[in-house]
């Protein structure tokens, strides 16, 4: 296969994946999906959902075979075509719920259903749309402060300002924070792998002195505009600098 054939079939599948939503097929699967979570094949009441199936079909050509085809996915392998042809009667005479919570009415699903299946084009019946909404919300916030917590973040109630350490070790505020700042850069110090022996990152930084003195760390060539909070990703990328120019040089 030549380069512009195989061009033309990555260009093919990349437009055959691009399909626009389809709001019926959603639905459709997801009618399915409750109705054998729920178990309505077994019941008397299996025609309720397959006709809310028939609501979100497209004008088909065989509308039987479909609907006996969708049953035998809902668990029912056993519908014949008088039945089908009367479910689609029923379908035809009754007007359709087109909106979410109307559909959920008409199915009974619960937001408990709702959640555990993911079913997100059909509503439920004891959650309105706006609580719905709220709860979607509370999750989101909920998942972010989580997210914030594992990286380290305190919330307001345990912040420096609400505690205010310094009024304990008899300090003025901006000495509290002076020292906190000077004890955060001791740590921060890189090990002794980043002293580098006459190194020279003045055309890698601007501003950083021509001829640095043998012996002092990367980090303290850095100009003084660099932020204090040194992070590993820094550090690492100065190590790969200085590796490079010291190659560099060796050749």
């Amino acid at each position: 296969m030549t380069g512009a054939a195989l061009a033309n079939v990555i260009l093919f599948e990349r437009r055959r994946r691009r399909r626009p939503f389809d709001l019926m097929a959603k639905r459709r699967h997801e009618i399915e999906m409750h109705a054998r979570h729920v178990g309505a094949a077994d019941t008397d009441d299996l025609s309720r959902w397959l006709v809310a199936w028939l609501w979100n079909l497209p004008k088909s050509s065989d509308r039987i075979g479909a609907l006996m085809s969708a049953a035998v996915r809902m668990g029912r392998r056993d519908l014949t075509e008088a039945e089908a042809d009367e479910a689609i009667d029923e379908a035809d005479s009754t007007e359709p719920c087109r909106k979410a919570d109307n559909l959920a009415h008409w199915l009974g699903v619960t937001y408990r259903q709702r959640e555990r299946l993911g079913l997100t084009t059909i509503g439920s019946v004891n959650v309105s749309k706006r609580a719905r909404r709220e709860l979607s919300k509370r999750r989101r916030r909920l998942a972010q402060e989580r997210r914030r917590r594992a990286k380290g973040a305190r919330p307001q109630s345990e912040s420096a300002e609400r505690e205010q350490p310094w009024k304990a070790e008899n300090l003025s505020r901006a000495t509290w924070y002076r020292r906190r700042e000077r004890a955060r850069e001791t740590v921060s110090c890189p090990p002794e792998s980043f002293y580098r022996e006459g190194t020279n990152l003045s055309h890698h930084k601007k501003g950083v002195a021509e001829h640095a003195p043998v012996g002092v760390p990367v980090h303290a060539r850095l100009p003084r505009w660099l932020p204090t909070k040194r992070t590993r990703d820094v550090f690492s990328a100065l190590t790969a600098i200085a590796a490079e120019e010291l190659r560099s040089r060796a050749a």
